[in-house]
């Protein structure tokens, strides 16, 4: 990687297609995991620091930890979109990452958030070895919202209902794509809330313990002013997997 590429300097076309909206025409909330994910991606891949890259260098591959997008305006299908990305900070072994979302008319839409880190492909396991760590720690950048890397609300839950781990929700890496659990949220939003999803104001997303072939998982709700809360427990364990906070 050139230690003089500038990442603002890059910016990445992103056209919202039919497959991204409901039939009302609000977009999925798996299609802004979609946009920012595949963005980054994309944006890695030209710093030479991209996940096929790295796990042949070193054994390691980016795995998203939480991602938060904040809405100025409604995302519509056929919206053509520039996304620029700039990483922000570095608390080791966590990396902070910024996205901006500009419409046709380089008008700033939304803005995000993720933060990441590093897993070993081999045992699954967090990278904890600050010699690799480092050598991503690239400089600081602006920070566009406030975002928490970690679920810190105190909600009461109830069951929705109980899905089991599918062949193909696997991805390269062995477990269920972050896309997936998305889609996971929105099965388990009402059709009201489904309907509304046109005046989304924000999305924050949360990943704790990777689903895998063969488990199964239940979906829980919450409701705190005008957000939703949705969650997968793993079964029967308990063991929480991630959280959606939808704000309206």
């Amino acid at each position: 990687m050139n230690p003089e590429w500038n990442e603002k300097e890059h910016a990445y076309p992103v056209y919202v297609d039919v497959s991204m909206c409901n039939a009302a025409g609000a977009l999925y909330p798996a299609a802004y995991q979609r946009i920012a994910v595949e963005t980054i991606g994309r944006h890695l891949e030209n710093m030479k620091i991209d996940t096929p890259r790295i796990a042949e260098q070193y054994g390691v591959a980016w795995v998203l930890l939480s991602m938060s997008i904040e809405l100025m305006r409604p995302l519509h299908i056929q919206d053509r979109l520039t996304i620029r990305t700039w990483h922000t900070s570095c608390a080791l072994p966590t990396f902070r990452r910024e996205i901006a979302f500009y419409d046709a008319a380089d008008t700033l839409v939304a803005v995000g958030a993720t933060f990441s880190s590093l897993l070993e492909v081999k045992t699954h396991r967090l990278c904890m070895n600050r010699a690799v760590l480092a050598r991503f720690d690239l400089p600081g950048g602006e920070e566009l919202l406030r975002a928490e890397k970690r679920f810190s609300e105190h909600a009461a839950f109830t069951e929705v209902e109980r899905r089991a781990v599918r062949p193909s929700w696997i991805d390269g890496l062995g477990h269920v794509n972050n896309e997936r659990y998305g889609e996971f949220v929105y099965d388990a939003l009402t059709a009201e809330e489904r309907s509304r999803l046109s005046a989304l104001k924000r999305l924050d997303i949360w990943f704790k313990t990777e689903l895998t072939e063969g488990e199964s998982f239940a979906m829980e709700r919450a409701e705190t002013g005008e957000a939703v809360i949705l969650r997968g427990i793993i079964q029967p364990a308990g063991r929480e997997s991630f959280l959606m906070k939808l704000t309206f």
